[in-house]
């Protein structure tokens, strides 16, 4: 067969921690429930159309004509891994490739192991080039989740997660809504930051709303030695202000009766007041505390 240039979306699918179920479980069970999952995974990847390139291990590597083919087949690997008590890491890339028999190369291959390998156990992590393929209740459920390089590139990408869990569930707070579609209502929407002597007042059309040490790029500029370049961002989701955390340090961040929470390449949705605090603990954090109120 002669090699072809499709544009397909790749997808790389494995077993979170499968090694530790080894050691937990034992050579048997543990391979039971890793070759349960590789069945799961090929099941569905058929299901939805879909083809099995291969299976490396604990692994499975699976082509897909259409981005949304690929997303939906990865919420159902998820639900039905879930259901079996396995957790996957699911990465997904879109764009031109070299199909080969049934093998498959190129720029959208090494994406998809890329972001494969940034997911973590029951993360579903995209590339932007998929998730501008996207329409309709998926697109809307692609969450900002980093800046990367990806490899064999320089510049930062965004890269995205797919929210597949259900409504009811915890981060459904901050699934993405156009800003369009409520901007009639925009008006009553304001986030005050202090930082020292300094006080902001930032509205929905002023996100992504940068705070940082680059003095250039940070719409709010920490000095300290703790603070990325691009440390967090506040976007603005569904009617609230969420803080995205890109930091190598971290953010921490509290709110009215809640325990300061940690956020590493996470994300929380701010309400009433708190403090957000760059690389450390609010205690620790001195002249760069930064006070919120909304």
């Amino acid at each position: 067969m002669t090699a072809i240039n499709r544009t397909l979306a790749i997808m790389f699918a494995d077993v979170s921690g499968s090694s530790a179920l080894y050691k937990r479980l034992g050579n048997l069970l543990a391979k039971r429930s890793v070759d349960g999952a590789i069945d799961i995974m090929t099941h569905v990847t058929e299901s939805y159309q879909g083809h099995v390139v291969k299976t490396l291990g604990d692994e499975v590597m699976a082509r897909f004509d259409t981005a949304q083919a690929a997303c939906d087949a990865a919420v159902a690997m998820q639900r039905e891994a879930r259901h079996a008590g396995v957790a996957l890491r699911i990465g997904i890339a879109f764009g031109p490739a070299l199909l080969d028999d049934n093998d498959v190369f190129g720029e959208a291959v090494n994406d998809a192991a890329f972001v494969a390998k940034v997911a973590r156990a029951n993360q579903i992590v995209l590339t932007q080039t998929l998730v501008d393929e996207l329409q309709g209740a998926t697109r809307e459920h692609c969450q900002e989740f980093d800046r990367v390089a990806v490899k064999g590139e320089t510049r930062h990408s965004l890269i995205y997660r797919l929210q597949w869990e259900t409504p009811t569930q915890s981060h459904s707070a901050t699934t993405v809504m156009s800003i369009e579609e409520i901007a009639g209502k925009m008006s009553r929407y304001q986030l005050h930051l202090t930082l020292g002597s300094e006080e902001l007042t930032i509205h929905p059309e002023q996100t992504p709303y940068i705070i940082g040490r680059d003095p250039i790029k940070a719409h709010l500029h920490v000095q300290s030695g703790l603070a990325s370049r691009d440390h967090c961002h506040v976007i603005f989701r569904r009617g609230k202000f969420v803080l995205v955390d890109h930091s190598t340090n971290g953010t921490y961040v509290s709110g009215p009766d809640q325990p300061e929470m940690y956020l590493r390449r996470e994300e929380f949705p701010l309400f009433g007041s708190g403090t957000i605090s760059i690389g450390q603990p609010a205690e620790r954090a001195g002249e760069w505390l930064i006070h919120y109120r909304l």
